[in-house]
């Protein structure tokens, strides 16, 4: 069942990054610190919104999105993530699905999704295609030489 994501989830959260076996330490600590922010501000005063997918007790995925700043309607998927155990089971489509609605009910017109042009990430970009996302840009050599950022876009 997808819900808000409440102060206990956090180790859950921490720890499904953790596994998710494609983001570096940095990354890792960059949740941590988005986590952080919506835990001691809230989503409203900080912009970023946490859902996760549980099963009783048990987070198996999370996702965080919120506004783009100095756009209008325009909203960053920041994060989204699946317990290994849990993949290809709906989990990170469910994710996606109720972040894509909650951003229509927030007055949003598109979300953004960025990722690697790695091959680590093809699972992720095959993902987003799936999911009727469309690649709307490469930057080449962004994160580093021959690791493009390929940003990917749904309008409602």
């Amino acid at each position: 069942m997808i819900g808000t994501a409440t102060e206990a989830d956090g180790p859950q959260i921490q720890r499904i990054t953790a596994r998710a076996g494609v983001f570096s330490q940095e990354e890792i600590e960059c949740v941590r610190e988005l986590w952080e922010e919506y835990v001691t501000l809230g989503s409203e005063e900080c912009g970023y919104h946490f859902i996760v997918y549980r099963e009783g007790n048990q987070v198996l995925g999370f996702a965080c999105y919120g506004p783009r700043d100095l756009t209008h309607g325009a909203f960053d998927l920041y994060w989204i993530a699946v317990d290994p155990s849990a993949r290809c089971n709906g989990v990170g489509r469910s994710l996606l699905t109720a972040s894509e609605a909650a951003v229509r009910k927030m007055g949003g017109r598109m979300l953004i999704a960025e990722t690697s042009g790695t091959a680590h990430y093809e699972t992720t970009r095959k993902f987003y295609y799936g999911m009727g996302y469309e690649n709307e840009a490469i930057i080449r050599d962004f994160y580093a030489v021959s690791d493009d950022l390929m940003i990917f876009t749904k309008r409602f």
